[in-house]
């Protein structure tokens, strides 16, 4: 039998009130004290111990026919502070979100990628004058995702297979020596299906496709993500697609990379605004890419959804140039070749159309925050 201490229920209690206000914010003492079932005087003395550690404040006074008016609290979102940064080859976008994990800030620095310690001098300088630029203090800040092409370790301390940038091995004390607040490495296809688990809540299981220059993906059940036995569960972008066909950066040839990434539709240092632009303006050749990479995409859903029945979210930086048609075209060529005929409402596109990936390395900080709310108390 569990037994709990008086500080044990403090903590508890503590907890409570602020998730309470974080849920309902403009809330007042009274609907606190009736919403948890615990007396006025310990709302009280909570709400002056969130108020003298700057975690909430007061937010006006509610309307009132008769006598004294309520006063009002809610959470200060920026009371803390959680960094998300998309690395790539030739850039780095970083973002701070608040407590609501809404963006308070976004930059992009040029920075060429190089898996050595000159490179993370660099990006901690720029770190470092991103959270000055903003009046972010250190002990602001819960922590520091770094969304990587690549696999990571389970606690994100190593890169464990980074082709694309060609990084397998790297450590995140080459970046975190130089912070005192946590950082960790996290794959940017989890990045992205974090952002969008967080913008759809309601989705509980579901494969989600990261489509954008390079392709990648997760599998969600429970609203958990599926890593496998070694982190390599929902790989999609390595399932034989074409036996045989173009050769993937991994060596392998066929890869679904190789026919559903945007490294199918450009041209060698095109960027995707180039490609859409053109194919807007009429060009023959970029229409014929984009029927071909259309008709990719559905056999790679349809062979996804014959192995796991679930939701498939289409999410990433292609999706927000798919039109109505598009996603038409999609549903009627997986419904051709779908054995049971299956009715394809079950694809979706993602909600998180931008900022995806840094958005969702700085989330996993938020929501160990207010997970342990508790235990931080």
């Amino acid at each position: 039998m569990d037994t709990f201490s008086l500080t044990d229920i403090k903590k508890k209690n503590l907890s409570d009130v602020y998730h309470y206000i974080y849920k309902n914010p403009g809330c007042s003492k009274q609907a606190i004290a009736n919403a948890l079932a615990i007396s006025l005087p310990t709302v009280s003395q909570h709400l002056t111990t969130l108020m003298n550690e700057n975690l909430i404040e007061k937010s006006g006074q509610l309307s009132s026919s008769v006598g004294r008016r309520a006063m009002a609290y809610q959470i200060i979102p920026t009371a803390r502070i959680a960094v998300g940064i998309e690395i790539l080859a030739k850039n780095v976008y970083i973002t701070a979100l608040n407590l609501y994990g809404k963006k308070e800030a976004k930059e992009k620095f040029r920075l060429n990628f190089q898996p050595n310690r000159i490179y993370f001098e660099e990006l901690q300088k720029t770190v470092k004058g991103f959270l000055q630029k903003y009046s972010y203090k250190e002990e602001q800040i819960l922590g520091i995702g770094l969304g990587m092409q690549g696999l990571a370790s389970p606690d994100g301390s190593q890169i464990t297979y980074g082709k694309i940038l060609d990084c397998t091995g790297l450590s995140i004390q080459m970046f975190a020596d130089y912070f005192s607040v946590p950082c960790k490495f996290i794959h940017d296809a989890e990045c992205a299906s974090t952002s969008e688990l967080w913008e759809n809540p309601e989705i509980n299981d579901a494969i989600y496709l990261s489509l954008g220059q390079h392709l990648g993906g997760a599998i969600i059940i429970n609203g958990e993500f599926q890593n496998g036995l070694t982190g390599k569960s929902g790989t999609f972008e390595h399932m034989t697609l074409i036996p045989n066909g173009l050769e993937c950066y991994c060596g392998k040839k066929g890869c679904a990379e190789c026919y559903c990434s945007g490294h199918f539709l450009m041209e060698s240092d095109m960027e995707l605004d180039e490609f859409f632009a053109k194919k807007e303006q009429g060009d023959p050749s970029c229409q014929k890419k984009w029927d071909d990479y259309l008709q990719n995409l559905s056999i790679l859903i349809n062979n996804l959804h014959m192995v796991i029945e679930n939701i498939v979210i289409l999410g990433g930086n292609i999706t927000p140039y798919f039109t109505e048609q598009d996603i038409t075209v999609i549903k009627q060529n997986v419904l051709k070749r779908s054995t049971f005929q299956d009715d394809v409402s079950y694809i979706i596109q993602g909600r998180c159309r931008s900022d995806a990936v840094s958005i969702g390395a700085a989330l996993p900080f938020i929501k160990e925050f207010l997970k342990d709310f508790a235990l931080r108390s």
